[in-house]
């Protein structure tokens, strides 16, 4: 990380919020009236919201929101179909000098704009926000939500906040990542990086997800996100740092790896090849997170078993395709 000399503007700087949109109409309101409610001048923000078109009602959600707003509320519709591209839309319409980016599925708390534009006042072009599930909802055993409690190698974008002169500066969101099903947020970072600016990490960012209840077969599915890992491993080689010895995605894969190769080869060569399943079997009953009852975990070792084996075949294929392993 490059040392940056702190900004020294006095008054409030302008902060473009971006905010893609599909689908949810009532996660958007709810996200819309924390924005309204910012501890920051009205005068000195603007939402951008870009629709990814459905026809639930949200065009004239954001008309009646903005009809009464003293903050300016643009709305645009698309027919983009990934959530990248509508980032880098909204992007090129910002006016503000800090560019701020969060989905319609978060909840900003009010010191969310505050935090970012202290960070970027020290001088960071990309600064990560604490993001945690919402906590008045129940958390299950399959669900979707996000936790980012620190500074990560993925910069994901439900919470972060952008120096807008370096974001443009590097084109912003690349069009390689920027098109595909994830990535264009990750990719974003290490371009900031790899032109040496600074990066840092704001815990007073907070901002809460949505805790999704998901099925197991979309719970399966979700392991899709990882598709473009390796290829982002082998456009940016500083990556591998933040990796598991290297090339694993984590710890866990690289358990897994070695229960696969045990399974097989203790049915197929010798029964003492089922002792390579063991490691797994121990992160994945030790690493308890949330959990702490015994037969919730192995459950869960047991019910995660066919995701993992579908995160393993997405790595490898991926990483065949990028001719750069990451397993």
């Amino acid at each position: 990380m490059t040392d940056v000399a702190p900004r020294t503007i006095s008054e409030c700087p302008f902060v473009s919020v971006v905010v893609p949109t599909h689908g949810r109409r009532a996660l958007l309101e709810r996200l819309l009236h924390s924005l309204l409610a910012q501890q920051w001048p009205a005068d000195r923000f603007e939402i951008i919201v870009v629709h990814n078109y459905t026809p639930d009602g949200t065009d004239t959600l954001v008309a009646a929101l903005a009809a009464n707003s003293k903050v300016a509320l643009h709305y645009h519709r698309t027919a983009f179909t990934r959530p990248g591209p509508s980032r880098q839309y909204g992007s090129e319409r910002a006016q503000g000098s800090v560019l701020a980016f969060i989905d319609d599925d978060c909840q900003a708390t009010p010191g969310w704009i505050a935090a970012g534009v202290a960070a970027w006042r020290q001088g960071l072009a990309l600064t990560q926000g604490r993001t945690l599930p919402r906590p008045d909802q129940p958390r299950r055993l399959l669900e979707k939500t996000v936790t980012v409690t620190g500074p990560t190698a993925f910069f994901e974008t439900c919470n972060i906040f952008y120096d807008t002169a370096a974001f443009r500066a590097v084109g912003g969101f690349p069009e390689r990542f920027r098109v595909v099903r994830a990535g264009e947020d990750t990719s974003l970072g290490w371009t900031l990086r790899a032109a040496g600016y600074a990066t840092g990490f704001a815990a007073d960012a907070l901002v809460y997800h949505e805790v999704f209840a998901v099925s197991y077969w979309d719970w399966l599915r979700e392991v899709n996100i990882v598709t473009e890992l390796p290829a982002l491993a082998a456009a940016y080689p500083a990556m591998r740092q933040h990796l598991y010895l290297g090339v694993f995605l984590s710890r866990t894969t690289a358990a897994f790896d070695l229960f696969a190769i045990g399974l097989i080869g203790g049915a197929g060569l010798h029964p003492l090849l089922l002792l390579l399943c063991l490691p797994y079997c121990a992160v994945r009953m030790l690493e308890r997170g949330r959990h702490r009852r015994p037969h919730i975990l192995l459950a869960r070792l047991l019910f995660g078993l066919p995701r993992a084996a579908a995160m393993a075949w997405v790595l490898l294929m991926g990483s065949l395709r990028a001719r750069s392993p990451v397993l």
